[in-house]
């Protein structure tokens, strides 16, 4: 990893570890499509939109792991090119046990307050129940969500940004095989 950046030029580096995120992050968006399809394929609109109340949701999980992720990604680097690998590791692992705590966290708080947080985001009677599903399923994952950022960050913070996008494709393809 060091040659990359010692011996290669800047763009050719760059791109190096820039493409496999971004493609790991199309894999990301190709699973909400294909996930969508297959919801949309039911034809009952209120299920549709009960599931999309939740969106914002699936959206603050993903900010709160990306805290951990990306935040802690940015003072891992710091600290292996200051060549404190102890330190790196001691902050590699408080991410991810920092995580689980907000993770459960997050979901005690999510069930205690279900019904004012689906009325808060705009159910209406008829949407309601398929939000409250889908949300009930959210809260199950939550930990599961937020803590799963955490590796694939720590990843390309090593350099290993092609194999972080092989495990998002992996399970994207994975998920979206299962979603039926």
């Amino acid at each position: 990893m060091d040659d990359l950046f010692l011996k290669a030029p800047v763009p050719k580096a760059y791109f190096k570890l820039a493409l496999p995120v971004v493609l790991g992050m199309v894999a990301s968006m190709i699973y909400n499509l294909a996930d969508t399809f297959f919801i949309a394929k039911t034809q009952n609109a209120n299920l549709v939109a009960g599931v999309t109340i939740c969106t914002p949701l699936f959206s603050l999980m993903l900010a709160l792991g990306d805290i951990f992720g990306l935040g802690g990604s940015a003072l891992i680097s710091r600290l292996l090119g200051q060549q404190k690998h102890n330190a790196a590791r001691q902050a590699s692992s408080f991410c991810f046990y920092a995580a689980l705590l907000v993770g459960a966290i997050v979901s005690l708080l999510m069930l205690l307050n279900e019904n004012f947080i689906l009325r808060l985001l705009g159910t209406t009677g008829a949407t309601y129940q398929y939000a409250a599903e889908f949300y009930r399923v959210m809260v199950a994952g939550s930990v599961l969500i937020i803590v799963s950022l955490i590796p694939g960050n720590l990843l390309r913070t090593e350099g290993l940004a092609l194999e972080s996008m092989i495990g998002t494709m992996v399970g994207t393809i994975l998920t979206i095989i299962l979603d039926p």
